[in-house]
């Protein structure tokens, strides 16, 4: 059994959207400095836990041979990686919208309320990258030891 694509590619999106969020929430203090930074990150983190998140149930076979993880364990990881995507996708299509001239000009005044959202969203996001990540360590270190 070779080894899977999955935990190769897992750590850029942990990473990059765990940045993508913390300079997210720099960007609602200083939209002008830190905006373009928490867009790109948040774009590189989306595609690479697609990639991540795609390349998971190649691994799923070996986790279960070489670590002895369970089907809950596998499925608890995979379940909020698959949330932590949404929350992430929400909040990319959020600001890609934002940014559409047309929308700017309707709906000027009423974006207002996007600030809290996006505060929300990010700290959200950052929890469930936490949790996935945390889910997939507990595969790997305490394989079928864990509750």
């Amino acid at each position: 059994m070779s080894m899977p694509l999955h935990p190769l590619i897992v750590h850029f999106p942990i990473a990059l959207l765990f940045l993508a969020a913390v300079v997210q929430i720099l960007a609602l203090w200083r939209p002008r400095l830190f905006d373009w930074p928490a867009d790109a990150l948040l774009g590189l983190g989306f595609i690479s836990g697609i990639a991540a998140y795609m390349t998971g149930d190649g691994g799923e076979d070996y986790a279960r041979s070489v670590f002895g993880a369970t089907g809950a364990m596998i499925h608890k990881h995979e379940n909020m990686a698959f949330d932590a995507l949404v929350v992430f996708g929400v909040l990319l299509a959020l600001k890609v919208l934002m940014r559409l001239p047309w929308v700017k000009k309707r709906f000027d005044k009423a974006l207002r309320w996007v600030a809290p959202v996006l505060l929300v969203i990010s700290l959200a996001g950052l929890v469930l990258i936490y949790l996935t990540g945390h889910y997939g360590g507990e595969i790997v270190y305490h394989g079928g030891t864990a509750q």
